[in-house]
């Protein structure tokens, strides 16, 4: 069985250091979002309402919006990738892929039982895969600018804020008010929550039912295939 099973290189390092990358930015900045929005330690002192930490949220915005950065920095490398990578140049398939009608019913059929989907997926990614992942850069686009907006409210006195302020206001503008960037903001909040559950059904699915090692190939590069 063993001689039948050859390792197939998937996945480059630039993409897996993009893919962990953009798993920890996510972690962070849900936690110190959370945080930023409804303070739940450091703030009172024990058995009082009196601050003893006055500089805790200072720097959970500074941790919040020095990940934010990093992530907008990965999405854009991620992007470059998917359009201009020699090797990983996938923006067909990540993009309208999810357009195959004819191999939904397979694929749905395969993450409900696992089972192997008895006929070849040509593409890179199935429709549920691509489907999920266009959504997946919709979404951080439009949180990198709503958070780029938050980022810019009340720093006036920064070298440059003014003019991002105006470069940004046609997306406060759409939105109807800072109030609403606010809510758009937290909402994908909870898209990244429910896309980070949703992500990893999938792996372990293709795990069990393809028994390739995907999820140890997102740290290895490789992934098995029979022959």
């Amino acid at each position: 069985m063993d001689s039948q099973v050859k390792m197939h290189y998937r996945w480059t390092v630039a993409r897996r250091l993009i893919h962990w990358t953009t798993f920890i930015c996510i972690a962070v900045l849900t936690f110190t979002g959370f945080y930023i929005a409804d303070p739940f330690w450091f703030v009172y002192s024990p058995g009082t309402r009196e601050a003893y930490n006055t500089f805790a949220m200072a720097d959970v915005r500074f941790i919040h919006f020095t990940f934010g950065f990093i992530f907008m920095f990965a999405i854009i490398m991620r992007l470059y990738y998917a359009f201009f990578s020699r090797y990983d140049a996938d923006w067909k398939s990540l993009l309208f892929e999810w357009f195959n009608i004819k191999e939904w019913k397979t694929v749905l059929s395969y993450y409900i039982t696992f089972k192997p989907y008895g006929v070849p997926i040509k593409s890179k990614y199935n429709p549920l895969q691509s489907l999920f992942y266009f959504l997946f850069i919709v979404a951080c686009f439009f949180q990198i600018i709503s958070g780029l907006v938050m980022f810019t409210m009340g720093q006036n006195s920064i070298l440059g804020m003014s003019f991002m302020q105006k470069a940004l206001y046609w997306f406060v503008s759409l939105m109807g008010g800072y109030a609403h960037v606010y809510d758009l903001h937290r909402l994908l909040t909870w898209f990244f929550i429910v896309f980070f559950i949703g992500h990893v059904y999938m792996i372990l699915a293709h795990d069990v039912g393809d028994k390739k090692g995907t999820v140890s190939s997102m740290i290895s590069g490789y992934e098995a295939e029979k022959e």
